[in-house]
Order: structure tokens, then C-alpha cells, then sequence
């Protein structure tokens, strides 16, 4: 009785033995004597009985560059600087590449820690251009500085590797991310590093208190301006008409403040001469 059952299954196993998956998120290129076809494959199920088909990521891939040892645009070594990179490929150009880097084929998993079986097209070039964008990058900063330049670092890595990959595969890599994880300078360039900064701080502190001299100093300056205007006016409104009116009015204040106590007596002149007071 199982004989028979076993015949029976024995082709439907074959038949699933000949067919291959493809994953969401991947693509196929199909071989077949040794010819590679020009269609990517999307996701499915796929009969290859009489051909083979290789799976390839169009997913998002993560490589990490590290221990490099760039030079900076003062000449001097980096101690250590690590690198993460993302990148995907175009998943309608893999047949191409595929053609075209035939010897640049590795799987997802040597790339990727707990990675896939799925293959990854040109990788070791995109690693090699990056490792390059990073030095060139480094190159145009000065290492006191960079510590402080990280984004912009950053960014000009990304640029520098996407315009190299374009420049032989247009379109057919892209770099989504690039993260400077670990920028170590030598020790040297740190105490340089440390002695810029208080050079610097002195040089704000410096500036600081020069600007506030200098605001006193004006301050100062416009105090005395205005009181120098204020005399000068003052000076050209005396006259000898209004001193002799301010003398007039306090001869007259004085003589009321006089004649207003019981018992004495004001006699007022003309001109000139002072009020005589009779006391009793």
C-alpha cells in the first residue's frame, strides 16, 4: 500500500525540488548554460527545472569600514576613525551588474552580522570607493578642528562615494546613509586640540572685555558731550539784563521776607541801591 503512495509523491517532490523562491525585498537573475538573462526576476515561485536562478538584495545593505587611519589636511594621522555605511542596489539593474561583476558576488551574511543567504552584487567596490571617500574627506579638514566638523564630514563622505559609484554605474547604487561612529586623533593632536581651545577662550575673553571698554569709553564720551552742550547753552543764555533781573527778584524776596516780621521797617531804593531796614 505504500508503495504505491510513494511513486506517487516522488514526482510532486521532484517538481518542488525544481522550483526556487524568491523573497520579498530581493530579485532573481536567471542562468541557463552558463548565459545570464537580462530580466530581473521579482518575488515569487519560479520553475527552474532546466535553469538556475541566483537571489539578490535590493534591500537596504549595512557595512561598517573601521581602523582607518586617514591623514588630515594638516598632515597629520588619524589614530582611528570607523565608518557605517548603507547602500542599496537598483534592483532592475542587477542582471547587469550581475553580468558585469561576476567576480564581485559575496552573500549577506559576510557583510552583514546574522545575515541572509542572499547575495549582494558589487559589494567589495562599493566598500573600496567608501574606504576612499573616507580618506578623501578627512583630507580636506584640519585635525584640530574636525572634531567639530563630524556632520560635515559626514556628508561629504556620502556625497564623494555617490558621485564615484555614478560615475561607472549611473543610478545603479545608492547611498541612503553614511555615520561616522568613531573619529579617535592621536594624542599629540589632542593636547594641540586642548591648547587651541583655551587659546581660544582667552582670545573671546580678550574680545569681551575690550568691547566693554569700549562701550564705557563711549558712554563716558557722550556724558561729557552732553554736558558740555548743556553749559554752552547755558553760558549763551546769561546776560547782563538777566542778572540784573535775577538780582532785582531777590532784593525783592528778601525785603517781603523782611517786612513781613512785626517791628521792622523796609525802605526800597531805585536802582541800584540795597533795600535799608529799620528795626525798632
Amino acid at each position: 500500500m505504500s508503495t504505491p503512495r510513494t511513486l506517487l509523491l516522488l514526482p510532486l517532490v521532484a517538481l518542488l525540488a525544481a522550483c526556487t523562491q524568491i523573497d520579498t525585498g530581493n530579485v532573481g537573475v536567471e542562468r541557463t548554460l552558463g548565459k545570464v538573462g537580462t530580466e530581473a526576476m521579482p518575488p515569487g515561485v519560479y520553475f527552474t527545472l532546466f535553469k538556475s536562478v541566483d537571489e539578490f538584495t535590493s534591500k537596504e545593505v549595512l557595512f561598517q569600514l573601521e581602523n582607518m587611519t586617514p591623514k588630515s589636511r594638516d598632515n597629520l594621522t588619524m589614530q582611528d576613525v570607523d565608518v557605517d555605511v548603507i547602500y542599496k542596489v537598483d534592483g532592475s539593474r542587477v542582471p547587469a551588474l550581475y553580468a558585469k561583476y561576476q567576480g564581485d558576488v559575496v552573500k549577506h551574511s559576510q557583510v552583514v552580522r546574522d545575515g541572509a543567504s542572499d547575495l549582494i552584487i558589487g559589494h567589495n567596490r562599493v566598500s573600496r570607493e567608501a574606504r576612499e571617500a573616507v580618506y578623501k574627506a578627512v583630507a580636506t579638514f584640519d585635525a584640530t578642528t574636525m572634531h567639530t566638523k563630524r556632520a560635515e564630514i559626514t556628508e561629504t563622505v556620502r556625497k564623494t562615494l555617490q558621485a564615484e559609484l555614478d560615475t561607472a554605474d549611473q543610478g545603479a547604487f545608492t547611498v541612503t546613509s553614511v555615520n561616522v561612529r568613531n573619529m579617535v586623533v592621536d594624542k599629540g593632536i589632542e593636547e594641540a586640540i586642548r591648547q587651541k581651545a583655551a587659546t581660544d577662550q582667552r582670545i573671546e575673553q580678550a574680545q569681551r572685555e575690550l568691547a566693554l571698554t569700549k562701550a564705557e569709553a563711549e558712554k563716558a564720551i557722550a556724558k561729557a558731550e552732553g554736558e558740555a552742550k548743556a553749559n554752552r547753552i547755558l553760558a549763551e543764555s546769561i546776560t547782563p539784563q538777566l542778572i540784573r533781573m535775577r538780582e532785582i527778584e531777590a532784593q525783592r524776596d528778601a525785603a517781603i521776607a523782611i517786612a513781613g516780621k512785626a517791628g521792622n521797617t523796609v525802605l526800597l531804593g531805585s536802582g541800584s541801591t540795597t533795600p535799608l531796614v529799620q528795626v525798632r
